[in-house]
Parts: structure tokens; C-alpha cells; sequence
């Protein structure tokens, strides 16, 4: 097993690096779910994976809605901030930068709550 360096343990991440690789995992995962979208389309049992689904209890119902929804909300929030930023590279200030890494992470959880909500009673 390969230790890690010892200053690598002590240092805490900045909230816009934790931000930064959000996204990327964010990324990951929404390429994977529209590999299994497109690959669903495909099967021929489709009406049973959808009835377990609906057998499935609420808690677990809402882990795998919360698992889709959040990575899509803050993977396109986060694409709408670069583009932002990509317009007016004027306001990429650190503080600025941390501000609105704060708000990404606030309004995607907020979003997801509510897209939830919304579509999945």
C-alpha cells in the first residue's frame, strides 16, 4: 500500500479546489449515466426495471433520485459559471472565485431538494 505524503494529510483544501473536482466528478458521473440512458433505451426490460424501481422503499428511492438530479444541476451550473467567466474574465478574483464556489454548492443542493420534490412525489 503506498503511503501518502505527510503534508498532504495536514492541508485542507480550498472551497474552490473541492469545487473543481465536483465537477469533474459531477462529469464522470452524468457520462455514465447517459451511457446506462442510452443503454436502457436499448433493453428489452425496461418494464421491469422500472417496476423495481417503483417496489423500491422511499429512502432508497431517494438516494438514486438525489444521485441524478445533484450531479446534473451542479455540472450545469458550474458550466454556466465558466461561461461567465469565460465572457468576463475580469471577475475571476480569488475572493469572487471562493463566493461563488460557495453559491454553486448552495444552490445545486437547493435545486436538487426541489427538482425532487417536483418530479418525484
Amino acid at each position: 500500500m503506498r503511503k501518502i505524503s505527510p503534508h498532504v494529510q495536514i492541508y485542507k483544501f480550498p472551497v474552490t479546489a473541492i469545487s473543481s473536482i465536483t465537477n469533474r466528478v459531477t462529469g464522470l458521473a452524468l457520462t455514465g449515466y447517459f451511457i446506462g440512458a442510452g443503454l436502457y433505451c436499448l433493453c428489452p426490460y425496461q418494464e421491469e426495471i422500472k417496476s423495481k424501481y417503483n417496489t423500491l422503499d422511499w429512502k432508497a428511492k431517494k438516494i438514486i433520485n438525489y444521485g441524478a438530479i445533484f450531479p446534473m444541476t451542479y455540472h450545469t451550473y458550474g458550466g454556466i459559471r465558466h461561461m461567465i467567466w469565460d465572457k468576463k474574465p475580469h471577475l475571476l478574483k480569488n475572493t469572487a472565485v471562493a463566493r461563488s464556489s460557495y453559491l454553486l454548492f448552495g444552490v445545486s443542493i437547493l435545486s436538487t431538494v426541489a427538482f425532487e420534490k417536483l418530479y418525484f412525489k
